[in-house]
C-alpha cells in the first residue's frame, strides 16, 4: 500500500498556493482543495509527480516565494 501525501505539508514546503500547485500539475485548484480535505486521493501521474516535486521546480518558474 502507498503512503498518504500530505498535500498541505508538501505544499507549505514547497511555499506554493494551491493555484499554483494546480497549475504546476495541470490541473483545477479545486482538485488540491479535495485532496487536502480528503474528499480525494491523488493519483496515478499526478501521485508520482508531487512525490518528485522540489522548491528548484518551482524556483525556476518564479512561482516560490
Amino acid at each position: 500500500m502507498e503512503h498518504e501525501i500530505d498535500i498541505k505539508g508538501l505544499r507549505s514546503e514547497l511555499g506554493v498556493t494551491q493555484s499554483q500547485l494546480a497549475d504546476a500539475l495541470g490541473l483545477d485548484q479545486s482538485t488540491i482543495s479535495n485532496w487536502e480535505n480528503g474528499h480525494q486521493k491523488p493519483r496515478g501521474p499526478a501521485r508520482k509527480l508531487l512525490a518528485s516535486l522540489t522548491k528548484a521546480d518551482f524556483a525556476r518558474s518564479g512561482a516560490a516565494a
